[in-house]
């Protein structure tokens, strides 16, 4: 008789549960690895009170996290995963958080690069060598990450692919803006990388007739906040600027912004840039990183090169002359990202890799 095939029990290892872009779609991947068999559960890092562990038990994800000393955390988490088939870690700390023990789970390894960064300094390099043999898979979220990550650590012969970020098709509903307003969002962490001064800088270059038919709506937080505050209080003082904090709610954040605008160095496959798209919003980004992938120029948004607040000045001009295009392009955005970066696709492409 044919013994029933057992549900894979998969524990997604990362750092915290604070709001970023990695963080949601490992929630979004479990909320759909659900509905194929799988039995997902999130080990965190980070604190108990991070921001979404609430999330998490709303949809009845199991999580564990633990605020013990270092050393009684550590053990915890170890016999904590001897209960899962598959062990899927997000990035290269967690790796090496877990890797004392890791010979002694024998678990299939799937570990899951969400940036483009290298991470080829030499203790780097040397961890990685280390931890190969424990390896089954590794994944990434862009070419680029995977050419980075090859170039630097080599693994040629370890299974290695790229599996798009997935998001969520549900559209949140629109809160209508005030006749002739556009509202521009950034959304992410606050951090020199990210470069959030870019836009006030790229706003600041509007005529001033312009700049009062724009609202601009900063979601997120991080070292770089102050700088970002002082540039507004001293530089651009008469813009309609909201600091908004960190927020969790997703339907709070799209359901009041017209367009999204990424400013950042590098990227991989942002998480952002598919959410506002999923929401009809389209996108001005970098022209860096998996942004390309997202945005493709004059269909779904529009690119930029980094650190050019002239060009993003004038693609923003633009839109505020041709009002209509915002809602045309988003509507392309949507159907682009219905198309080709569903949750579901990515939950099946990372339960092929489970069975290896």
């Amino acid at each position: 008789m044919k013994q029933k095939k057992t549900s894979k029990k998969v524990a997604h290892i990362i750092g915290s549960l604070k709001i970023g872009g990695a963080e949601r779609f490992i929630i979004d991947l479990s909320i759909a690895q659900k509905k194929l068999d799988i039995k997902p559960a999130i080990i965190s890092l980070g604190s108990p009170t991070d921001d979404l562990v609430d999330t998490c038990h709303i949809n009845n994800i199991p999580v564990a996290s633990y605020s013990s000393h270092s050393y009684i955390k550590l053990c915890r988490v170890f016999f904590v995963l001897l209960k899962f088939d598959v062990i899927h870690v997000h990035s290269p700390h967690a790796l090496k958080y877990i890797s004392l023990f890791l010979p002694l789970l024998r678990k299939t390894v799937v570990y899951t690069r969400h940036g483009a960064a290298p991470y080829s300094a030499a203790p780097w390099l040397k961890f990685h060598q280390k931890i190969k043999p424990y390896i089954t898979a590794v994944t990434f979220v862009s070419q680029e990450g995977k050419d980075n990550f090859h170039q630097a650590h080599g693994w040629e012969d370890i299974t290695s692919v790229v599996v798009d970020n997935g998001v969520l098709i549900e559209p949140v509903k629109k809160v209508p803006a005030k006749k002739e307003i556009l509202r521009i969002g950034s959304v992410g962490r606050v951090i020199p990388l990210k470069n959030q001064i870019g836009l006030l800088k790229a706003i600041q270059r509007l005529p001033a007739d312009l700049q009062s038919n724009v609202e601009i709506h900063f979601f997120g937080d991080g070292r770089s906040l102050a700088d970002l505050k002082t540039f507004y209080n001293e530089k651009t003082p008469t813009l309609a600027v909201t600091f908004h904090g960190m927020v969790n709610d997703r339907e709070l954040i799209y359901s009041s912004l017209d367009l999204l605008v990424v400013t950042s160095e590098t990227e991989g496959l942002s998480m952002v840039i598919i959410e506002a798209m999923a929401n009809s919003i389209p996108v001005i980004a970098t022209n860096v990183g998996g942004n390309p992938r997202l945005v493709k120029h004059g269909e779904t948004g529009w690119l930029f090169e980094y650190d050019d607040d002239k060009a993003l000045a004038a693609q923003i001009v633009s839109l505020l002359n041709n009002r209509p295009l915002v809602d045309e392009v988003g509507a392309h955005a949507l159907s682009y990202i219905t198309d080709n970066f569903s949750i579901e696709s990515s939950a099946t492409k990372y339960a092929k890799l489970y069975e290896k």
